[in-house]
């Protein structure tokens, strides 16, 4: 069974290597300025607006979750927001993403937040079946549109 804990500072580069290797089996290429991403995730780390779980098997890390909490004008509470839950393709199906998944919402619960929410493409009906059985009960419509410069 997997060992879930809060990833500090000290924890940036395993962070990193995990955003870094998640994205490229999701055949994402990014130019990847190590140093830079490692400063970026350290003062993440630091915030007590993240938080970031790491799931260790064998002392290896296998899974992390990334949550990021805001404050809300409804009722000036927190709302948590699931950034990233990633499990290495080894370590599927054995309860690291569950694991992850009640400690995310453990902690959201903690904060006393207003409402906790995920996004997942809407293709990938696995995806949304995983939140389902946490008791996700509204499905939402996300707009999202490009803010960089086109060609």
């Amino acid at each position: 069974m997997a060992d879930i804990s809060r990833a500090g500072v000290k924890d940036h580069g395993v962070v990193t290597k995990l955003l870094i290797d998640i994205a490229r089996l999701e055949d994402w290429h990014p130019e990847v300025d190590r140093d830079h991403w490692d400063g970026i995730i350290a003062q993440l780390l630091d915030s007590d607006r993240w938080l970031f779980l790491l799931a260790h098997e064998e002392d290896e890390p296998v899974g992390l979750a990334v949550a990021n909490w805001s404050i809300t004008l409804k009722g000036a509470r927190d709302q948590g927001r699931m950034m990233a839950l990633i499990v290495e393709e080894g370590s599927r199906r054995r309860g690291v993403g569950t694991r992850l998944m009640e400690e995310t919402l453990g902690a959201a619960r903690r904060r006393g937040c207003h409402a906790f929410e995920a996004s997942a493409e809407t293709a990938d009906e696995s995806v949304a079946a995983f939140y389902r059985r946490f008791g996700a009960y509204q499905e939402k419509t996300l707009f999202e549109w490009p803010c960089a410069e086109t060609e």
